[in-house]
């Protein structure tokens, strides 16, 4: 008889993508944030220096297992420069994407379905 060892079922666990990294510009100078809660039309940016208000933005994308980064422009729609840093109200902006190509968007869409276990509770802030 041969020995069969039993091994129990593997289960595979829902990982946690991390985080999208951001290279944002503004006024000339490039800083940089992570973003878990996006769309086709916009994201959250949690970063320690957001831009002000309606602050144009070009913006570089850089998701894990892709090689080139995604360039888009925005603008900030909401942002928390002075206020607490809870959950509720992050540290960071939102960021409208302006003039997105169609293509650009179905990708963006994709990518976001693999973040949706985080669930929208920001879109507000983006969208």
């Amino acid at each position: 008889m041969t020995d069969k060892k039993s091994h129990p079922p593997k289960v595979r666990v829902a990982t946690k993508p991390p985080p999208c990294l951001v290279i944002y510009e503004a006024g000339g100078q490039a800083r940089n944030g992570s973003s878990l809660h996006f769309n086709a039309t916009g994201m959250l940016i949690i970063c320690t220096e957001p831009a002000p208000l309606r602050t144009k933005l070009k913006l570089l994308l850089q998701f894990q297992g892709l090689r080139n980064p995604f360039e888009l422009q925005g603008e900030v729609v909401w942002t928390n420069i002075h206020g607490s840093a809870d959950s509720l109200t992050p540290r960071g902006m939102g960021v409208k994407f302006l003039n997105v190509e169609r293509d650009m968007e179905r990708v963006l869409s994709k990518l976001a379905e693999r973040y949706e276990t985080h669930g929208n509770m920001y879109e507000c802030y983006y969208t």
